[in-house]
């Protein structure tokens, strides 16, 4: 009877010891799991974030990417300056590291196209910036329909540190005798594919 008794209780003991390793061991795991999920995540979050923020790409290789898809349909000509920058949008010197603004050189024709490389504190200024410079657009050429429709099938994008605005359609002649619309489809499609190859291009993809 006693021996009984004391594998019982032996037994009894040897339970709990198991079942108390097991729970801590699950416990532990989970802690470990978790930790090491957030952490990966946070790590290769942190990692993109400061990869774009490095990223730095020229503006002529940009411009060369966008003329090589768009080809002839690539209109702006004329190179503004810091100063006519500012002038034509408000977006200051100080603001960015590195630009490019091109436009048509001569006033019947409003294609043009902008990229700046923000400094980060002024990223979301800029962009309000060139919102309201579309605003502005939209309001100069509103009894112009074939003008109007470059505007309003513009694109602002920003991508990482950089924020382009874009503009273009080239000649929208034949499309304006099928109406307005057409003519913003146009614009939208060639302003669809500047942005896209310029975001591959900042992006190295």
């Amino acid at each position: 009877m006693r021996i009984s008794t004391f594998t019982a209780a032996l037994l009894a003991k040897l339970s709990i010891w198991v079942m108390a390793v097991f729970i801590i061991s699950g416990c532990g795991e989970g802690q470990i799991s978790d930790s090491n999920t957030n952490s990966v995540e946070n790590v290769k979050r942190s990692g993109r974030e400061s990869e774009d923020m490095e990223k730095s790409v020229s503006m002529e290789e940009i411009k060369s990417e966008v003329v090589n898809i768009l080809g002839d349909n690539y209109w702006p000509d004329k190179q503004l300056t810091e100063t006519e920058l500012k002038m034509e949008t408000g977006i200051g010197r100080e603001m960015y590291d590195d630009y490019l603004a091109e436009k048509m050189n001569i006033e019947t024709d409003i294609d043009i196209m902008i990229v700046l490389k923000a400094k980060e504190k002024y990223l979301p200024e800029i962009e309000t910036m060139l919102n309201a410079y579309r605003d502005a657009l939209m309001v100069k050429y509103g009894e112009r329909p074939q003008e109007l429709g470059k505007v309003q099938a513009s694109r602002i994008e920003v991508i990482g540190l950089y924020i382009c605005f874009v503009q273009l359609g080239a000649d929208t002649g034949a499309a304006a005798e099928k109406g307005d619309e057409e003519v913003i489809a146009l614009c939208q499609q060639e302003n669809e594919r500047a942005v896209d190859i310029i975001e591959k291009t900042i992006l190295n993809q």
